[in-house]
């Protein structure tokens, strides 16, 4: 407390008040010299050698100026003796500790019978309840600064408070959060998983902790909360966590859980299937939809496909795009698409579309006979032509029906253009109803001609 009170002589005239000092200014003295033997008392010279004093301005209750005809004891009678001040005491001691009685020595006012009233402060803020002329530090207060702040009152005047010198109150000895266990990272471990923790646990009831998670010991923006997602960019780094445990009164500590690697993500998963879309028929073209995939971070888009077009479940070399144009090779046969999904950090997607067949190529059979009569013993002609868009020489066997008996086989040869000609021997007397069936292949549909009449004379 650094309040102290101090008596200044000095001589003041009347003719000062007289001249229109009011109660509220600041008043300037100076010592004065002595005056001159027979020199009058209302004429001081002041003494330019002396030190100058400047009184703070007080605001004074109005007193009326004293008239000519009172005494000279009554006109200098000052207001200043009329108001409170604090004149003395309210040191504190040179240090405190937590358990320790902190007690102020006893306040000294410049007027009899003030009532005196104690609020001690934390930090410059109110104590709850902490009221009295005395205070005890608590494990609250330890590392905090402690002051009282005390007022002066008495009735007729103005109340004055006043606020001591701040006290430092140390950390105790031995009073650091030791931890009781450990801290460590539970969950699957894994890209697109939660981290959990375990632990720590202290020697201390109520500690509140505060986390900060770190990638190869650095630490991850905004990761400060008790659980972590990890994400694509952990894959490959040491993930670990700090966790440093709070409680007032006693100094923070930190413990460091063991790093892990994250291992490598689950392979991501469709919601919609793949498909593709467009018609199963040579020259046309043929789209792969890959689908929607869920796992891995969806915010930042869908994931990256690639593709392989399958022929009868066998790669096609060379189909790796989004689009197949349907070949020749293709007829017959069943052509799907290997959607693979992937995403940084996981494992990739992959999913096989339901087949499109793509169908034989159409043909057509003309069946005709060089004669339609021939003589008993004589062998007919049949002359056939096999039409299919697209193929120069359509290949394939071929057989005579005369009704629902067979009466010849042949086959279209390749680079025959699709004509053959068959002859039929050893048919009997009468009329033969023919017509001509070819069975097709692998790439050509089949085909059956008109039925032709044949007659075979006696």
């Amino acid at each position: 407390m650094r309040n102290s009170a101090r008596a200044l002589g000095a001589t003041v005239v009347t003719a000062l008040v007289a001249g229109g000092m009011t109660w509220g200014s600041s008043l300037v003295l100076q010592a004065a010299a002595a005056p001159p033997p027979g020199a009058p008392a209302s004429r001081v010279a002041l003494d330019p050698e002396l030190p100058t004093v400047t009184l703070p301005t007080t605001t004074l209750p109005s007193v009326p100026l004293p008239t000519s005809t009172e005494s000279t004891a009554t006109a200098a009678a000052s207001p200043v003796d009329d108001l409170l001040q604090l004149v003395g005491g309210l040191e504190l001691p040179a240090s405190a500790e937590v358990g320790q009685l902190i007690a102020p020595t006893d306040p000294v006012w410049s007027l009899p019978g003030v009532t005196t009233s104690f609020q001690w402060l934390r930090d410059g803020a109110p104590i709850p309840g902490a009221t009295g002329p005395t205070f005890v530090p608590t494990l609250e207060d330890a590392g905090h600064a402690i002051s009282a702040q005390v007022t002066g009152t008495l009735a007729g005047v103005p109340a004055v408070t006043v606020i001591t010198d701040a006290l430092d109150i140390p950390l105790a000895q031995g009073t650091q959060l030791s931890p009781t266990g450990d801290v460590s990272i539970g969950g699957p471990k894994k890209i697109g998983t939660t981290a959990t923790l375990t632990g720590p646990t202290w020697d201390q009831e109520g500690v509140t902790n505060d986390y900060r998670w770190l990638r190869d010991d650095a630490p991850i923006a905004g990761a400060t909360a008790a659980t972590y997602a990890l994400v694509a960019e952990d894959f490959g780094h040491a993930i670990s966590v700090k966790v440093t445990g709070h409680k007032e009164g006693f100094t923070d500590n930190t413990v460091t859980s063991d790093p892990v690697r994250p291992a490598i993500g689950d392979a991501l998963q469709f919601v919609t299937k793949p498909r593709v879309t467009g018609t199963g028929a040579v020259g046309r073209l043929l789209t792969a939809d890959p689908g929607q995939w869920s796992g891995g971070t969806e915010g930042s888009g869908p994931p990256a496909y690639t593709y392989q077009w399958l022929r009868n479940g066998t790669a096609i070399s060379g189909a790796v795009a989004q689009t197949y144009q349907v070949e020749s090779a293709d007829v017959g046969r069943d052509l799907a698409v290997l959607v693979t999904a992937t995403r940084p950090a996981y494992k990739a997607g992959r999913f096989t579309t339901a087949p499109v067949h793509v169908a034989k190529l159409a043909s057509t059979l003309t069946a005709s006979l060089a004669s339609k009569t021939v003589k008993k013993g004589k062998a007919a002609t049949m002359r056939l032509v096999l039409k299919v868009p697209g193929v120069a020489s359509p290949t394939g066997a071929v057989k005579i029906l005369d009704g629902s008996r067979a009466l010849a086989k042949g086959a279209f040869a390749k680079g025959g253009h699709g004509r053959l000609v068959v002859r039929l021997a050893k048919l009997k007397p009468g009329k033969h109803r023919l017509k001509a069936v070819y069975a097709g292949s692998p790439t050509v549909a089949g085909a059956t001609s008109k039925v032709l009449t044949l007659t075979v004379a006696r």
